[in-house]
């Protein structure tokens, strides 16, 4: 029942308006410069929903039906106007929501634009089939329709934001707005008749009155303005045959009416939403103000309670001269002087006197002063003539014009400090002497077990060949274990000559030099291929495309790594595929991604991985062999070459290894 309520109350106005407008109606099509039911068809179905098209349908209907009496026309007539409504209040929805305000410049742009396209729906579809009912001529038809187009456009423009404007409360206006209401009402209708009813009137003359109508009030009275000062030029212009309009043809009198009625609208509802923004701009700079205002004096305080409750450090402020013009806790706990003692005194008698007789207390004012900021660690004395080795920074303070104001100082007791330094130089050397020790161990070690165990190794590799065929087969399994076992052992000694050399830097001289891609490449493919078809494995290496033909590295390093990495890959892959992938790497890096399939690793164990004689678990070993010093040796040969070794892992869905080297390594080359 409410619907049917809306409905009938749409319908009504609608015909009431169309009747209205038709009074300064141009035959023989009936159409008028300005119709206002099509803004407030458009209105209407923005504030309450287009479920009230019927409103509209039944308001033209009835409108046109009582022009001419034709049923067939009316009906098709009504059927555009509603169609058009409905596709704009449509559109205008989905874009703007519901304009009662405009608040940006983009919105009256999209509003003005959506209307100007619209606008074409009621006169291409009524014109169309009308024109094959009624024999019009070609030229009266477009006349028609320009007509119908630029009435439909020109009244939505000033009706719909006239009536969406007045459904938002306005400003409460004093006694003193009223007052100045009432003479701008008088004013503009006193412009209007001077501009349009005498013969030199000019119509810029009421461009004023918006500007005075969006500064001094809002978007209501600027739109009521709009419709006012539109209203007086249609009046004048087809009604009383005056204004500056009224001497030229009817066409033109139709086009610059439309220019202008637009100019004045369009003018409006920018310079509203001009305002809209800088008001919405002021209010949050407003805020930001007050927000950094109170953030300002927030870090203040706390900066001053943190100075006053500083103890580990010395924090005071000099004058340009020199004078201790400030002092926090943490300078009477560090020199020893309570505040009363000290304010006022020149800051050179916390130095030693042969400091002072050079002239350094100034000269480091001097210098903090030139360069802004100045600072050293030396002797300091305390009240009681102690000593105390410091750390001292004095910053220059200046104000805004760059007016030298002071000095900040602070000072920071380093005695414990200097002590625990020359204890863990001492610790580090013997340190560092005690692991090139262990390391030549190492190497001597590796050395001496190597020469009997080729011996051990080639007598087994004999045994197991059994070329006598005097051995039986269990035998020859005995002797092919021991062969393993045997190689099982090399490597691992041959892991730990390289990382003794590495941890005793006996390894440093690289040699630098171009590393075609494509031979690395084929030589991996050589070694892995035959392993990956007896697991079962896809094996492929794939280089990027944009990739220069080199890397100018040390290739052995280089090949020794990425050995390392796809022997772990095929090691830990039961099923699925291992790969390696050459990819470029910003800035002018590259990467080698080995991926693989397999067992993955922990989180929490990814780390430990890279130490000397560690695994993801202790079952690991166990299961597949190995020493744990791969990735460490890896990770140290990695450094050298100056590159990062990255690991991505998730247990049960494989391994990725990066290793990530420079282009282009300009060290110089080790001689061969």
């Amino acid at each position: 029942m409410h619907r049917a309520a809306q409905v009938a109350l749409l319908a009504a106005v609608y015909f009431a308006a169309a009747k209205l407008s038709l009074l300064v109606a141009i035959p023989p099509g009936y159409a008028t410069a300005i119709w206002p039911p099509s803004g407030l068809a458009l209105a209407a179905l923005l504030l309450w929903g287009n479920r009230l098209w019927p409103g509209v349908w039944l308001g033209s209907f009835a409108a046109n039906l009582t022009v001419e009496g034709a049923l067939l026309a009316s009906t098709v007539i009504a059927t555009g106007s509603s169609l058009q409504a409905f596709a704009i209040a449509t559109l205008v929805r989905r874009h703007l929501g519901v304009p009662r305000r405009f608040v940006r410049v983009q919105e009256v742009l999209m509003f003005v634009g959506l209307i100007a396209g619209g606008a074409i729906i009621a006169p291409t579809v009524a014109l169309l089939p009308l024109a094959t009912i009624y024999p019009l001529q070609v030229p009266d038809l477009a006349s028609n329709w320009w007509t119908w187009w630029q009435g439909d456009a020109c009244g939505m423009l000033i009706f719909a934001p006239l009536v969406l404007s007045w459904t938002v409360r306005g400003i409460a206006w004093p006694r003193q707005k009223l007052v100045e209401a009432v003479i701008f009402a008088a004013l503009l209708f006193a412009a209007g008749e001077v501009v349009f009813s005498a013969g030199f009137g000019r119509t810029f003359v009421m461009v004023p009155f918006i500007v005075w109508a969006a500064f001094r009030f809002g978007q209501r009275e600027v739109t009521t303005t709009s419709a006012a000062i539109c209203a007086m030029a249609l009046w004048y212009t087809l009604c009383g045959d005056s204004g500056p309009f009224a001497d030229l043809s009817r066409n033109e009198t139709l086009l610059l009416l439309l220019i202008f009625v637009s100019t004045v609208v369009v003018t409006g509802l920018m310079l509203c939403a001009v305002l809209a923004q800088l008001e919405a701009a002021r209010d949050q700079l407003e805020l930001r103000v007050l927000e950094r205002t109170r953030l300002l004096a927030d870090s203040e305080r706390r900066f001053r309670l943190m100075v006053e409750s500083v103890v580990d450090y010395a924090i005071f402020m000099l004058d340009a001269g020199g004078r201790v013009a400030s002092w926090n806790a943490g300078a009477q706990r560090i020199k020893g002087y309570a505040a009363s003692e000290i304010i006022g005194e020149h800051f050179s008698r916390f130095y030693p006197r042969e400091e002072i007789e050079r002239g350094k207390p100034q000269w480091e004012l001097q210098l903090a002063s030139r360069e802004g900021r100045f600072e050293e660690e030396g002797w300091r004395l305390r009240k009681d003539g102690s000593s105390f080795w410091a750390g001292v920074v004095i910053t220059a303070v200046r104000d805004d014009t760059g007016r030298l104001l002071g000095f900040a100082k602070v000072t920071r007791d380093l005695t414990e400090r200097k002590r625990v330094e020359v204890e863990l130089v001492r610790a580090k050397v013997e340190a560092e002497r005690a692991s090139e020790s262990k390391s030549q161990f190492l190497a001597n070690m590796s050395h001496e077990l190597r020469t009997p165990l080729n011996s051990l190794l080639i007598l087994a590799r004999l045994l197991a060949d059994n070329t006598g065929g005097n051995l039986n087969d269990k035998q020859v399994r005995f002797a092919q274990t021991i062969y393993a076992s045997g190689m099982d052992l090399l490597a691992l000694i041959n892991d730990l000559l390289d990382l003794a050399k590495i941890e005793s830097g006996a390894i440093t001289a690289l040699h630098v030099a171009p590393a075609p891609l494509e031979e690395l490449r084929a030589e991996l493919e050589r070694t892995f291929r035959q392993m990956a078809q007896e697991k079962g494995l896809q094996f492929a290496i794939e280089i990027a495309p944009g990739l220069p033909a080199s890397v100018r590295t040390d290739a052995t390093r280089l090949k020794q790594i990425l050995k390392n990495l796809l022997a772990n890959a095929f090691k830990f892959t039961q099923q699925g595929v291992v790969r390696l992938r050459i990819t470029p790497r910003a800035p002018r890096s590259v990467a080698f991604s080995v991926n693989d399939t397999g067992i993955g690793i922990a989180p929490d164990k990814q780390r430990i991985i890279f130490e000397a004689f560690q695994q993801a678990d202790g079952t690991t070993s166990r299961r597949y062999g190995g020493t744990g010093l791969g990735l460490s040796i890896s990770r140290e040969l990695t450094r050298l070459l100056g590159g990062e070794l990255e690991l991505a892992s998730e247990p049960g869905k494989g391994s990725t290894f990066t290793l990530v080297l420079p282009l282009s390594d300009e060290r110089t080359a080790a001689p061969a």
